[in-house]
């Protein structure tokens, strides 16, 4: 029996059937058999989720042979399996000089999920990459299979583009590309207040930008990347280093000692600022500049995307909510991105150029009492969540912040009449009526 965890451990599945199928009519043939006996089945990518999107309820469809990438160099665009790991996507499209316009920071994620969740990188005039997808290949509840573009089925198309796995298995995704690029990256540590004052200078006057907030600290590490011919730079030590892990060990060792040492807290987390957050200038190819080099999966994360209007204010009072808790301690970064809005139903840049406020603590115990009062705090600002991490927003709630949530809603029943593709994810955000 296979074992199933998702990023953080915090969930299991043991599945009562792992299919891994080729193509899309091997999908089909499991969805007939398993829609047959009434049964449950879910496709899940790498599980690098917070939430509950991945959850198992009975059998699992993995995408270990849904990898393929082919690219059209002419065409400027890919036709890509939904299993296969962006970090591979980004090798092969590199190989014929064209790149994804927008990545995430993170590129162990499966093509299906990254995109089936709504996730993001970073960007104020660059929507999620979902936008850029121009074809999908779907298999739906009765295990027909769709072949879905803009005047093709055009309504599920545009919903499917984020399907929060409740629309069918999507087998097969074709992006548009662009020319591959490099990035500039400058980081600089700014003074809290001024970061703020300055906030849309900086995403206005970069194509990509992202702050970084230690909590405890007055400073913010704000990250500037634009577009660059100029010479890429060699790598020095201390990016050996943390492309090597060992930095995300020690970071990783600090926060566990904050754990233990709750009061140390407020002074720890400054002079790990210190050693970590640095002024730097460095060029490079541009997934290799965005990718972040570490990863600490036992921390917890929500995030939440408001009106990016509104970014300075709701950051100042994350702050005082961080600083003024009782009962808890923040000991994580906390990361703030931006976004173009976009026109897809269930994307939370719905509409709206959005920031995304990443609220992050590395402790199962401060979790549940931060990101309760980081929720009601972000209900104030029309926060929509990120639906790969944790949430606690009610249908009601979900129905106001998306306003094609009904219509969604409609498109998930009709393509899943059996409801073959339920879980306590579904059961939560679409409840049976």
């Amino acid at each position: 029996m296979r074992t199933i965890r998702n990023w953080d451990r915090t969930l299991t599945w043991n599945p009562r059937a792992v299919h891994a199928p080729r193509d899309a009519a091997e999908v089909s043939a499991i969805v007939k058999r398993v829609a047959g006996r009434s049964g449950r089945v879910k496709a899940v990518g790498s599980s690098l989720s917070w939430s509950d999107v991945a959850d198992i309820p009975d059998e699992v469809i993995v995408g270990d042979n849904l990898n393929q990438v082919v690219v059209d160099p002419d065409g400027m665009r890919a036709t890509i399996g939904s299993g296969a790991k962006l970090r591979d996507v980004n090798e092969r499209l590199a190989e014929h000089g064209l790149s994804f316009e927008n990545f995430g920071s993170i590129t162990m994620q499966s093509a299906g999920g990254y995109t089936g969740t709504g996730s993001h990188g970073t960007g104020g005039r660059t929507p999620i990459l979902s936008s850029f997808i121009e074809a999908l290949e779907l298999v739906d509840g009765q295990g027909r299979i769709h072949h879905l573009d803009a005047s093709t089925e055009p309504e599920l198309f545009s919903a499917a583009r984020v399907s929060l796995g409740a629309l069918g298995v999507i087998t097969n995704i074709t992006f548009r590309l662009v020319e591959a690029f490099d990035l500039e990256e400058r980081l600089e540590i700014v003074d809290f207040d001024r970061a703020l004052a300055d906030l849309d200078r900086y995403v206005d006057g970069n194509d990509y930008c992202k702050f970084w907030w230690l909590p405890y600290s007055d400073q913010i590490q704000v990250y500037q990347f634009n577009k660059t011919t100029k010479p890429r730079t060699p790598i020095t030590l201390q990016e050996r280093f943390d492309a090597s892990g060992m930095s995300g060990l020690t970071f990783a060792g600090l926060l566990g000692f904050s754990r233990l040492r709750p009061r140390a807290t407020n002074r720890l987390l400054p002079g790990v600022e210190r050693l970590a957050f640095r002024d730097r200038v460095r060029v490079d190819r541009s997934d290799r500049i965005i990718k972040y080099a570490g990863t600490i999966p036992w921390h917890q994360e929500t995030e939440y995307a408001i009106p990016r209007d509104r970014a300075a204010e709701a950051l100042d009072r994350m702050r005082r909510l961080v600083l003024t808790a009782t009962g808890y301690k923040v000991n994580f970064t906390q990361e703030v991105r931006f976004v173009a809005g976009d026109d897809i139903p269930m994307s939370p840049a719905h509409k709206r150029d959005s920031c995304y406020l990443g609220a992050y603590v590395a402790s199962l115990k401060w979790a549940p009492r931060y990101f309760q009062d980081f929720e009601a705090l972000m209900e104030e600002y029309e926060g929509r969540p990120h639906w790969g991490k944790s949430f606690d927003r009610k249908p009601d709630q979900l129905r106001t912040l998306y306003p094609r949530y009904d219509e969604f809603n409609s498109l998930r029943q009709a393509q899943d009449p059996q409801g073959i593709f339920r879980n306590r994810f579904i059961d939560r955000v679409f409840p049976r009526r």
